[in-house]
């Protein structure tokens, strides 16, 4: 055997690939993959050899079937390939933005965000996106939100219920509610529990949606905005508000050390 990654091995043809992801589901006998598969016959042979050879699959009574190191190699090229149409679909926004701000784990997760849209600001509107962010956490029952910045506008449509949670970022709290005579931060909420951390991203999520806003390479807030409605956005986003959420510091406390 070579010292080639079996990734690549495998990513480097095609009828290789295509065998792997036909086993993924379950065993198939040869003749359902000379069937099934868009290669020619002796192509198949020699694909399903060379698997074999390397550990990646093996012949059983019921057909052939991904060794774990075959289906390893598989969800591989699958991520990557999600990977790819993820950034596929708006290139001029990935290359932009400073993903390095989200936690690794959850970075390779991306393309979970499925069929995603940028919701961009218009040409000339001064309220930016504001408004649009507005509108999709007031027709939500409750909400998972992390605010590194400060709008007035989101602060007043934020739900306050117990099934809702607010992290903002500590300058939010220091640099402007602190300051605030008319409506002090800690009084705003009576059931929404709120912490503070330092997180360097925006996200929004609810039962319906996730609002991802990243920073450019310098650090700025561009009007922009990753949108998607998928169910696997959801759970990603859910998750990732979970593990900043833990690290955050619940309000009270942090107004106590100030």
């Amino acid at each position: 055997m070579g010292t080639d990654s079996l990734v690549s091995y495998v990513g480097s043809s095609s009828v290789r690939s295509d065998v792997v992801d036909s086993l993924h589901e379950q065993p198939r006998p040869t003749d359902a993959l000379l069937s099934t598969l868009d290669a020619s016959e002796s192509a198949v042979y020699d694909a399903l050899s060379n698997l074999e050879s390397r550990g990646l699959v093996t012949e059983t009574p019921d057909g052939w079937r991904l060794t774990g190191s075959g289906r390893l190699v598989g969800d591989t090229l699958e991520r990557q390939r999600a990977t790819d149409r993820l950034l596929a679909a708006n290139p001029c926004y990935w290359e932009r933005h400073d993903t390095s701000v989200l936690p690794q784990a959850f970075r390779c997760r991306l393309p979970q965000l499925g069929a995603y849209e940028v919701i961009e600001r218009a040409e000339h509107d001064l309220r930016g996106l504001v408004p649009w962010v507005v509108s999709k956490v007031d027709a939500v029952e409750s909400c998972e939100i992390i605010s590194p910045m400060y709008h007035r506008e989101y602060q007043e449509v934020m739900p306050d219920n117990a099934d809702s949670r607010l992290l903002v970022g500590q300058h939010v709290v220091d640099d402007v509610l602190l300051e605030m005579d008319d409506s002090p931060f800690p009084r705003t909420y009576d059931e929404t529990p709120v912490r503070v951390s330092s997180v360097p991203f925006a996200l929004g999520v609810s039962e319906e949606w996730v609002i991802l806003t990243l920073p450019d390479h310098d650090g700025h807030w561009p009007d922009a905005k990753v949108f998607s409605t998928d169910d696997s956005a959801v759970q990603w986003g859910r998750a990732l508000f979970d593990a900043v959420w833990k690290d955050g510091t619940p309000l009270p406390a942090y107004l106590s050390d100030e």
